[in-house]
């Protein structure tokens, strides 16, 4: 490999040799110090390489012995340099490229973090902006120590930071502190209110006075457990002290869940024409290039963004993006029952999914299906067991 670096560097000739005098050049030749390399025979030639300081003394030589010399091509960086002096222009653009590179390549273009669950990326980049530290910003001058401690200074969830600039690319890795337990406070005075209606099977109560047991039926709001307690006895004054209420309350609820899934209905099909649109990124600048409108009716749009970067820790500040329209054809379809039953299902299990509690258990589910002549009626009766207990701030100023 480091032959070959040199050869280019210096440059060389490639040569051909013909003439009944081919050996004779070649001993001559080796006995002058001329050195012919990658020798090979094409036909009657024989093909060979030689320094450019060489090429001179191989041609008189052959001249002498009456051997034929063609050059056939000269190679290597003197070879390229030449060809550019008289390419100015081109030279000119080159030095211009050159130049914009290494000016381009003087500023940060990305950044990253790395070890943020609990603090949002968008607020941690906010800070560093603020802080003179952004998309942009060059990379001489940054003070590594400010940076950090401006986010240590910001936010108190984080316990270490770092920062790496590698190339254009910043890469910013962080340790969060550990999840500080919830406090609870036992001063303010609470009430253990239901949250929906249903029938109460279990109740335990460590705080407060019951207001309900097992088996009785509440709605929505009512007080289960009250954090005011009388204090007392009969035949004094009774007086009262306020608490925060705590229990445990579970009860049985039913749902009722009606939709429709409809039988008719149009599908959308791709036609296979599309029309693209191409923009292009500069910094956070986008220019987009004269295009036709397109005459879709129906159509989905896809996007392909593509940001330019001579390698992962050299991003560059320019891009591009291909906006994708494909044609999509609309037609009138009918779902057979079968199909519209599994639809159906599977949309009952989402809205299970949505309406309950991770921690509910399912005591019953009944789904009934009714067809008519464009849509299929899904009726589903559920009945759960689920804690209903919700605390609630209790006015104590009224009282």
């Amino acid at each position: 490999m480091f032959i070959k670096l040199w050869k280019f560097l210096r440059g060389y000739v490639r040569i051909s040799i013909s003439g009944f005098a081919i050996e004779r050049l070649i001993n001559q030749a080796a006995a002058a110090g001329v050195v012919f390399a990658d020798l090979r025979r094409d036909g009657v030639c024989v093909d060979a390489c030689v320094s450019r300081r060489d090429l001179s003394r191989a041609a008189a030589i052959a001249k002498r012995v009456g051997a034929t010399l063609e050059t056939k091509a000269h190679v290597g960086l003197p070879a390229v340099l030449a060809r550019l002096k008289r390419r100015w222009v081109l030279l000119i653009g080159l030095a211009f490229f050159v130049a914009a590179l290494l000016l381009l390549t003087s500023f940060i273009w990305r950044i990253d973090i790395i070890g943020n669950d609990r603090i949002s990326t968008d607020d941690i980049l906010s800070v560093l902006s603020e802080n003179g530290f952004a998309i942009g910003t060059g990379t001489r001058g940054i003070v590594y120590r400010d940076v950090e401690n401006a986010l240590m200074a910001q936010f108190a969830d984080i316990a270490w930071v770092g920062l790496d600039i590698t190339g254009t690319r910043a890469v910013i890795r962080l340790v969060e502190t550990i999840k500080r337990p919830e406090i609870i406070d036992v001063t303010t005075p609470m009430d253990i209110v239901a949250a929906k209606d249903g029938i109460i099977t279990y109740m335990a109560t460590s705080l407060g006075t019951p207001m309900f047991r097992p088996g009785d039926v509440v709605r929505a709001g009512d007080v289960l457990v009250s954090g005011r307690l009388e204090i007392g006895v009969e035949g004094e004054a009774i007086t009262y002290e306020y608490i925060r209420a705590t229990s445990v309350v579970w009860a049985r609820l039913s749902y009722q869940i009606s939709f429709e899934v409809p039988l008719v209905f149009y599908e959308k099909t791709f036609t296979g024409r599309t029309r693209s649109i191409y923009s292009i990124m500069i910094g956070e600048r986008e220019i987009t290039l004269p295009h036709r409108q397109h005459d879709f009716i129906y159509y989905h749009v896809g996007f392909d963004n593509t940001q330019l970067s001579l390698g992962e820790n050299l991003p560059m500040p320019l891009g591009y993006t291909v906006t994708t329209i494909h044609e999509l054809d609309r037609r009138l379809s009918r779902r057979s029952f079968d199909e519209a039953r599994l639809i159906g299902e599977e949309m009952v299990q989402s809205r299970i999914a949505e309406e309950l509690a991770m921690d509910a258990l399912i005591e019953s589910m009944r789904i009934d299906f009714a067809e008519d002549d464009f849509a299929l009626r899904v009726n589903v009766a559920l009945v759960t067991t689920e804690r209903i207990d919700l605390e609630r701030e209790r006015d104590v100023q009224q009282e």
